[in-house]
């Protein structure tokens, strides 16, 4: 059995569990994703033992997080729990647009510090442990993936009219200007919001820590419905079970290029691509649409570039895209990719594709990988 829980504030998911055993009765509890204690929203919570083995397959799942930012200050904690310091010598008010600009940044492979008050274990014994004893804490980047970030709120800052400079009064007029704002993240498991608040509070030279926390969705769970703790009782819990989640299926990327003299540079796309889901689709570009799209014919004929991408076994499936290029869409369909990952220099309209796919009913991540050494591996040099 299972419960799709909205976790309150101010406890921990191990308070959650705890309560649950109360109200259950059950021994053997356990959840899919820990919340911070001031964090809110979905946890997937197992209950008995034939449950619980099945957590594994939902720790990996993709996560979407609501996370309120503060300028102007940092947290050693990267949250609002920790000891706060303002940034008196930067500004505490940053644009709209410096923002977004910011967070687009923030979209695709990476790899992300936890923060030093977490879980994480060096050599055996919690990071928070440590950083709580004053010790330095030094933790290894960890690979994410960041699908999408969006701004969804923007609280104006406050206007001073007498100490405020005039540039500063005009943008406060317009209403361009932040002290703090809420954005929607789509993100990998294993990703710290906190530390994503961290880093974008540097990049925005200001200064930011993590206010509020809310998890929206998990894998294709959602909070919408999932039941407040609060609600349930020793007599009513068993009406909210589900006596079965359906397994989360197969996560699927998809990458399409000419992929001419299968290059270094192919390989690691290849390669950065597959880490980003379970399974890997490939679409090989028709030799008739190389010739429109790059002016020439390519090196290699279409069935030779197919062979050479399905003997490299990088890709769960290698075929041969549509002659009418226009019909990508229909091939994408026919896949139902998860993810679409992009070369760097892959001229493609993401705003347009998007749009096109939204017909299908299909909204895959679209993200853009970075290139390897690109002055050396690239088919033109070659």
């Amino acid at each position: 059995m299972f419960l799709l829980i909205n976790k309150p504030p101010n406890i921990t998911s191990h308070d959650v569990v705890n309560k649950l055993r109360q109200i259950t009765g059950q021994k053997r509890i356990g959840h899919a994703g820990t919340l911070d204690p001031f964090a809110t929203g979905l946890l997937i919570v197992a209950l008995g033992r034939e449950s619980t083995k099945k957590l594994d397959q939902f720790l990996k799942l993709d996560k979407t997080y609501q996370a309120t930012l503060q300028l102007g200050a940092v947290s050693d904690t990267y949250d609002k729990t920790g000891k706060i310091k303002t940034i008196s010598n930067q500004q505490s008010a940053i644009s709209k647009a410096k923002i977004i600009k910011t967070l687009n940044t923030f979209i695709g492979l990476q790899f992300q510090v936890p923060p030093q008050f977490s879980a994480k274990k060096i050599n055996g014994q919690k990071a928070y442990q440590l950083a709580r004893s004053g010790k330095i804490v030094k933790l290894k980047p960890q690979k994410i993936v960041i699908y999408n970030i969006k701004l969804k709120e923007f609280k104006i800052k406050n206007f001073h009219p007498a100490g405020d400079p005039p540039t500063t009064r005009m943008d406060y007029l317009q209403g361009n200007l932040a002290e703090k704002f809420k954005i929607e993240v789509h993100c990998s498991s294993g990703t710290y919001i906190r530390s994503l608040a961290h880093d974008v509070g540097q990049k925005l030279d200001g200064g930011a820590y993590l206010e509020k926390l809310r998890r929206t969705q998990i894998g294709t769970f959602k909070l919408k419905d999932a039941i407040s703790l609060n609600k349930l009782t020793k007599n009513n819990w068993q009406k909210f079970t589900l006596v079965n989640l359906p397994l989360p299926h197969k996560t699927r990327a998809l990458v399409f290029g000419t992929f001419d003299k299968l290059h270094p540079g192919h390989r690691r796309f290849l390669a950065q691509a597959k880490k980003l889901a379970d399974e890997l689709y490939v679409v090989v570009a028709r030799d008739v649409n190389v010739k429109k799209i790059k002016g020439h014919w390519p090196n290699q004929a279409e069935i030779a570039r197919l062979k050479n991408l399905k003997n490299a076994n990088l890709a769960t499936e290698v075929m041969l895209g549509s002659i009418d290029i226009k019909n990508r869409c229909h091939i994408i369909n026919k896949i139902k990719p998860d993810i679409i990952a992009l070369g760097y220099d892959q001229k493609i309209n993401m705003t347009e594709l998007k749009a096109k796919l939204k017909k299908y009913k299909l909204n895959p991540a679209i993200i853009r990988l970075k290139p390897y050494h690109p002055e050396k591996y690239k088919s033109s040099l070659i």
